[in-house]
């Protein structure tokens, strides 16, 4: 079943492929073509931005939490609104590196179409914590223990992180965080606690 993956459509030419989606939302307008020499820059750099008619796509090669290479692909699809105005729809699909490389590399026909859905967005990072007092207390607190676990579970299920480490803050009930990747340490900050006047309607926000 699809839920909220997209099928992604790859249809195979000489020097080039062909990319178009599919999802419950969203059909792409037209195919999406790239170059094979393009992609060929992106096994080197990791990194590359190309267009198609109006539209653009960002791709990115990057670890996943298991070590695994993925492809992670932002489409910008444009369209003509008329009257010098564009419209448009982005969207984001990550497929598996190595069978979308594999994939190319096999000896097909041309014409020939691969269709795969993409990676469930469901990489949960592991959340070290290095408090004591700050979260001592909270954990005192039913209300702000409860406010905390749905906090941290909606803002960071960051895909590609592996980590977070949290520590107190000088601020009641609010920590400092660094999280790591697979490729060392990433992105800094902290989870505050905001509007402590009023606990039943204090609001924790991320500062990076």
């Amino acid at each position: 079943m699809m839920n909220n993956r997209t099928m992604v459509q790859i249809s195979l030419g000489e020097e080039s492929i062909s990319l178009r989606t599919y999802s419950r939302r969203f059909r792409s307008p037209q195919r999406f073509v790239i170059l094979r020499s393009e992609l060929e820059r992106l096994v080197e750099k990791k990194w590359l931005v190309t267009n198609d008619i109006r539209s653009f796509a960002e791709l990115r090669l990057k670890k996943a939490p298991s070590g695994d290479e993925v492809l992670v692909i932002r489409f910008s699809w444009l369209t003509d609104a008329g009257g010098d105005n564009l419209t448009g729809h982005t969207e984001t699909v990550r497929l598996p590196f190595d069978r979308f490389h594999g994939y190319l590399a096999e000896k097909k026909t041309f014409g020939q179409e691969w269709r795969t859905l993409s990676l469930k967005e469901d990489w949960t990072p592991h959340i070290e914590f290095r408090s004591r007092q700050n979260l001592r207390e909270i954990t005192e607190r039913p209300l702000l223990r409860h406010k905390l676990g749905l906090f941290l579970s909606r803002s960071l299920n960051w895909v590609d992180y592996e980590r977070f480490v949290v520590t107190d803050d000088f601020v009641p009930y609010s920590f400092g965080f660094t999280s790591y990747t697979p490729n060392g340490r990433g992105v800094s900050g902290g989870i505050i606690l905001h509007g402590q006047d009023d606990l039943k309607r204090a609001k924790y926000s991320l500062h990076t």
